[in-house]
């Protein structure tokens, strides 16, 4: 069904624009359950029962854990290793930014998730973890430590098409949260402007309020204003898929109804609160690559200011004394940190700026040597490739050279 028919077409009669835009945040949510036919189970389902998959569809209850192991399988049971800690987990979904964290985000390829679930919990993880040891997907290896089955690789990969494609936590999870408050309440705002009624802002952050505020202050005629709107959101939605598509539709808050919460488009749609959480952030990172890359010129507006740094702040400060020819003892007795320190921004340094070049600290037949034990014993684990190389290489070079050439190796 084009998605775009369910706004513009309410109650089966077509409208033109002009009121099409009245009934984009009012009737949408209406419509999908029009759309849907039928009855709709109204039970909540709580987010904080991650091992609890069980929900009604159609006429029985159907046990599905099908989104909870993709996400938990992604980073636990990564592409070049198919077993690992699960405690390794929760630092990349909460979005914990360490050393360790950004080498293996580029290592297992996982910077989708970075930051994308910042309430998991490690019995969360390890509850998941048993389910799918208990459905012989996976088996425990030790403690913390799981590894796929046959079945569970299969399965795996029949279930991949279920994963949310825009996704790009290491990029968007920090300025995600900002985005989203001046897109909603730009929508609440014009809808209310269209609809000549007074209202209370759902958004309490007062940077965004002021933000708002000029930027409507700037704009011309609001029609318009709100007709651009209509546009590039219609253009982005037809872009995903009509559930996602359903998902961020029912979050908008208009003149006539209030935005859902998660747990209550999830009970709606019958679907666990995860993965509607996910396919909601699916839909916000994608506006915001398409605004960055300039495809939605309102969209780009809002995006202002908020453009994702490349590095942590902490690097950024030791990348520019690198650029002006300083070591890393320098740089050390300049910002009064420790060596170890310097030695993972220059690492984060290498897993993120392309051009960096790491030949100032580590010569080449180290480096080669370093790569090819990496790919002959198949593994990131910086003590394995020492002791392949009788420990004639540090953990830093090793570091140093995984950052930057895994790339190659994962595609």
């Amino acid at each position: 069904m084009n998605f775009s028919l369910l706004i513009i077409r309410p109650y089966g009669r077509l409208f033109n624009k002009k009121i099409a835009l009245l009934y984009f945040y009012t009737y949408a949510s209406y419509l999908v359950l029009l759309s849907y036919g039928g009855t709709v189970n109204r039970s909540i389902f709580s987010a904080d029962r991650l091992g609890d998959f069980c929900y009604n569809r159609g006429e029985g209850g159907t046990q599905d854990a099908a989104w909870l192991c993709l996400i938990f399988a992604r980073p636990l049971l990564a592409p070049l290793q198919r077993r690992t800690d699960a405690g390794g987990g929760v630092s990349f979904i909460f979005g914990k930014k360490s050393a360790q964290t950004l080498q293996d985000s580029k290592w297992f390829q996982l910077e989708p998730l970075f930051g994308t679930w910042k309430n998991v919990t490690l019995a969360a993880l390890e509850e998941a973890a048993m389910a799918l040891v208990e459905q012989r997907l996976a088996l425990s290896a030790k403690q913390r430590t799981y590894t796929l089955t046959a079945a569970g690789e299969e399965w795996l990969a029949e279930q991949a098409a279920l994963f949310p494609r825009h996704l790009n936590g290491w990029r968007y999870h920090e300025a995600e949260p900002l985005f989203w408050q001046r897109l909603s309440l730009i929508g609440q705002t014009l809808s209310n402007l269209v609809y000549g009624r007074r209202f209370a802002p759902i958004c309490r952050d007062e940077r965004t309020l002021q933000w708002v505020k000029q930027y409507l202050l700037a704009k011309g005629s609001r029609q318009m204003l709100a007709e651009t709107l209509y546009q590039e959101l219609i253009r982005l939605l037809e872009a995903v898929s009509e559930e996602a598509a359903v998902i961020f539709t029912l979050r908008l808050t208009s003149a006539v109804r209030i935005g859902w919460t998660m747990e209550q488009i999830a009970a709606y749609l019958q679907k666990d609160a995860l993965y509607v959480q996910f396919q909601f952030r699916n839909v916000l990172h994608y506006i915001m690559a398409e605004a960055e890359a300039g495809r939605v010129p309102m969209m780009a507006e809002l995006m202002s200011g908020l453009a994702p740094a490349v590095l942590t702040q902490s690097a950024q400060k030791t990348y520019e004394w690198l650029r002006k020819g300083k070591t890393i003892e320098d740089i050390s007795n300049l910002r009064r940190l420790k060596r170890s320190t310097i030695e993972d921004h220059v690492v984060e340094i290498a897993a993120n700026v392309s051009g960096f070049s790491i030949a100032p600290f580590v010569d080449d037949e180290k480096a080669a040597a370093i790569r090819a034990a990496a790919q002959a014993l198949r593994t990131r684990k910086l003590k394995e490739i020492r002791e392949a190389l009788d420990g004639k290489v540090s953990y830093f070079e090793i570091r140093l050279v995984l950052a930057k050439e895994v790339g190659r190796w994962t595609s």
